[in-house]
């Protein structure tokens, strides 16, 4: 039998943008909210690197940052680049230049989000796969999910908020224009310390093929990640643990980082990186958030702060339109505030890049250092 559901905001993904957008929503309207989330809540979160501000996004959400733990932030000590130069040199996020930064436990951090959510009205379930979206006659959605233990249930909302993150499976559903800039893919593995505690800093290597990247996640624990375009990870077998392990090996600075430590285990994960931008005005009722609006290099570190502020705007169109006109114009400027920030994105992406030119015949650097004349 088929369990029906009605709320009037449906959110699809209950990551940090999913989350703010139902924080927010609790927060100042009286609409009720729903989550799914596909997964189990235990998928492996890879940490990364934040801003101060993200302490006043958390203040916005009115989430006292003692509600997330002692070892939630961890500030970092210095961040290393050999980017341009075999010379090291102080990095800093292309949009967050000479702020303090902090490594995230992404497990606490999100967990402690969602449970703000239920606390204050929402309703999370996860392990729910949507599998089915229909446009009903009044102008609302009828979304059928699967859920393995409860079975099917369906789900009618008035407004669908997409926080399904880079695959975007939701905005592919239902038609929204997708573009895809690069196949940038993310490989790596947690190494934990044998003797001597690993520095709490981030250490950035560039090599012919992309570009190594590691942070502490705590005293004990780093996390060190390839980066690269999928067709290479995949031709040059980067995915199978031995030949990463050896790529590793061949590395000048991240190699030595680890050296001595073990590695947690022999299962690399793999996460697609890449950028892409949607287009989403032709869907009504629709909102796309975080990753599945624009999803930026994590050269940038625009990744988390991106998502809770885009969650928050969208939060904000909803529950400041009192008309379905008002929705549209609402909606519509947030896909052209979109536009503009991600142009300069680009930009800033591209002039990045451009500082390395130890390899002009490399397929991997001459795609990101070309000019991107427009968006989408």
């Amino acid at each position: 039998m088929m369990q029906a559901h009605e709320c009037d905001v449906l959110v699809v993904g209950a990551g940090p943008s999913g989350a703010s957008t139902a924080l927010n929503l609790l927060n100042h309207t009286a609409l009720s909210v729903v989550i799914i989330e596909q997964s189990d809540l235990q998928r492996l979160r890879v940490g990364e690197s934040v801003s101060e501000s993200i302490f006043s996004l958390l203040t916005y959400l009115n989430i006292p940052e003692s509600e997330f733990g002692p070892d939630c932030f961890v500030s970092t000590q210095g961040n290393t680049a050999y980017w341009g130069s075999d010379k090291s040199a102080n990095r800093h996020a292309i949009f967050a230049p000479d702020r303090a930064t902090y490594q995230i436990n992404r497990d606490m951090f999100d967990t402690t989000l969602l449970e703000q959510v239920v606390r204050r009205g929402g309703s999370v379930f996860p392990r729910t796969k949507s599998k089915e979206v229909k446009k009903l006659h009044d102008g609302r959605y009828l979304v059928e999910a699967y859920h393995p233990k409860y079975g099917r249930l369906s789900i009618t909302c008035r407004y669908l908020v997409d926080a399904s993150g880079r695959n975007s499976s939701l905005s592919k559903l239902l038609g929204a224009s997708l573009s895809q800039y690069d196949r940038l893919t993310g490989v790596g593995a947690f190494f934990k310390a044998s003797k001597q505690p690993f520095e709490q800093l981030q250490l950035i290597e560039s090599d012919e093929f992309g570009w190594w990247y590691s942070a502490a996640l705590s005293r004990d624990v780093i996390v060190v990640t390839y980066f690269g375009d999928f067709e290479c990870i995949s031709k040059r077998k980067l995915n199978r643990f031995g030949d990463w392990r050896t790529y590793l090996g061949q590395s000048s600075y991240m190699s030595k980082r680890v050296e001595g430590a073990t590695c947690v285990n022999d299962n690399l994960w793999v996460r697609p990186a890449g950028t892409h931008f949607n287009r989403f005005m032709d869907v009504n009722n629709y909102l796309p958030v975080g990753d599945a609006a624009c999803a930026f290099d994590p050269i940038s570190s625009m990744g988390l702060g991106f998502a809770m502020t885009s969650g928050c705007q969208a939060a904000s169109i909803i529950g400041n339109s009192l008309t379905s006109t008002d929705f549209e114009r609402r909606r519509k400027i947030y896909q052209q505030d979109l536009e503009q920030q991600f142009a300069q994105y680009l930009t800033l992406k591209q002039q990045f890049y451009s500082k390395e030119q130890r390899w002009p015949n490399s397929l991997f650097w001459s795609r990101r250092q070309q000019r991107v004349e427009n968006v989408a």
